[in-house]
């Protein structure tokens, strides 16, 4: 891996990392970038940009602010999941095993691209290892995801001896998803290797910390969350799913995505959010 700030060997100390493996995702980059900025985050961001990832792209980037480390191969060699599934797009989330091998940092924390950050998140540097949200798992139906982690939002100490077990994890893990004709991603080789992730209390984080914009309005109505002062702080909102809120539409898409702003209206102020971002 290289930095296109510098001698990465010579960074250290806590920082943000995201990934970006694919021009799609960059408005998400710099909605992640300038909603930390605006939550007064002490620790920079920085990028890893898969192998792919244009020039240009990186230029952007550095415009913007955001300190970008290249890296020069991918996890897996080809797509694993098909480009006509709905979850095509977790093909390059592998190459978020890498930040465990960004050993100059003391401390990570990892946020998906796709990610809005509410308010300040600098203390979730001060928690162990492995923190990381069971995301979605008190959304009715969703009860069987409790004790699930989601990668989403990963609370990290780089270690080149974790690297290796979650890389020498991804064939058995695609290998067995495959068998069942499943999708597979990053998030299932993590919690592979973190087999007893479920049974340690003291690595799981609230919801508010990684909650999905498509089920605000549920949150915030009958869980009681608040993006204002409240025992139930929203930190970070994931808009989840392949279609983002900043990509063109299909007239399919976008009807889904009016009639999400009708039924989920704390969905469409998260997105009102997002969008003024992008206009800064």
């Amino acid at each position: 891996m290289e930095s296109s700030t510098g001698n990465v060997q010579a960074m250290s100390g806590r920082a943000y990392v995201t990934l970006l493996s694919g021009e799609s995702y960059l408005s998400g980059v710099i909605v992640l970038h300038r909603s930390l900025k605006a939550a007064d985050a002490l620790y920079p961001l920085y990028c890893l940009l898969s192998s792919t990832v244009p020039e240009d792209i990186r230029m952007t980037l550095e415009h913007e602010g955001v300190r970008c480390i290249r890296l020069e191969s991918s996890a897996v060699d080809k797509a694993v999941n098909d480009d006509s599934e709905a979850f095509s797009h977790w093909n390059n989330t592998f190459d978020k095993l890498f930040v465990w091998g960004l050993t100059q940092f003391e401390k990570i924390v990892f946020l998906d691209s796709d990610m809005l950050i509410v308010r300040n998140i600098d203390s979730l540097f001060d928690k162990p290892p492995f923190s990381a949200v069971s995301a979605d798992s008190s959304y009715p139906g969703n009860e069987g995801w409790a004790g699930g982690l989601n990668s989403g939002l990963m609370v990290i100490s780089p270690d080149e001896t974790m690297r290796e077990e979650l890389f020498g994890a991804i064939v058995p893990v695609v290998s067995g998803a495959r068998a069942r004709g499943l999708s597979v991603g990053d998030q299932d080789v993590v919690k592979y290797v973190l087999k007893d992730w479920g049974a340690r209390p003291e690595l799981h984080l609230d919801e508010g910390y990684n909650l999905f914009a498509d089920h605000l309005s549920y949150y915030v109505r009958h869980l009681g969350y608040t993006f204002g002062e409240g025992d139930k702080p929203i930190y970070v909102v994931h808009f989840i799913g392949k279609n983002k809120p900043w990509m063109k539409k299909s007239p399919r898409q976008f009807l889904w995505y009016l009639r999400m702003c009708v039924s989920n209206p704390y969905y469409a102020l998260a997105c009102r959010k997002l969008k003024s971002y992008l206009k800064a």
